[in-house]
């Protein structure tokens, strides 16, 4: 999954994983966030003002590279990371699944969402994604409800659903930049 793009004609390192960088921004597409690197860079844009307005366009901004103002760089790159993350977290709805008020052919559609997909497990909760939200189930209330934690992560399983949990790297480095919107994890693992 692509979120945003930066452009740049010098290789930058550690670049998030969900953006993608391109040498002219013509490689870009429009509708993603764009980052361009360097004064020069921004200067050939069209839609460029002044030095003092590093955002070009509703979804194109500019900064500074590495060598022109470094605390430009990473104070611009750690915005625009939060402005691409954001636009996609305010997108997705979560819901929490009330399983002691699902009637049977609830829970019946409930097997046929989990099938084949990526469901994120954290603290005894399980994130799945469905039609671009969040469907929040807890394993607490199902073992309340007589239902085993092992049995329901079987089923996951014989369904074709892959249960992703926190020990993992990218799990854990996508937890670091939602913060406390967890939920929005399947949103990109499952991309």
């Amino acid at each position: 999954m692509i979120l945003g793009y930066i452009v740049s004609d010098k290789k930058i390192k550690n670049i998030d994983g969900f953006v993608v960088q391109v040498d002219d921004i013509s490689l870009a597409n429009a509708t993603k966030p764009i980052l361009i690197v360097g004064w020069k860079n921004a200067k050939k844009d069209p839609r460029y003002k002044s030095i003092l307005d590093k955002q070009l366009d509703e979804n194109v901004f500019w900064t500074f590279s590495k060598t022109e103002s470094r605390i430009d760089f990473e104070e611009d790159l750690k915005l625009y990371y939060n402005y691409i993350y954001g636009h996609i977290l305010n997108n997705i709805i979560y819901n929490n699944i009330n399983i002691f008020k699902l009637k049977y052919n609830k829970i019946k559609k409930l097997f046929n969402i989990i099938k084949n997909k990526n469901i994120y497990l954290s603290n005894n909760l399980l994130y799945i994604p469905h039609e671009g939200n969040i469907l929040g189930l807890s394993l607490s209330i199902l073992e309340y409800c007589k239902v085993p934690r092992e049995k329901v992560l079987k089923k996951i399983k014989e369904l074709g659903g892959n249960i992703i949990e926190d020990n993992n790297k990218l799990t854990f480095k996508l937890s670091k930049q939602l913060g406390n919107k967890k939920y929005a994890i399947p949103y990109f693992i499952s991309s």
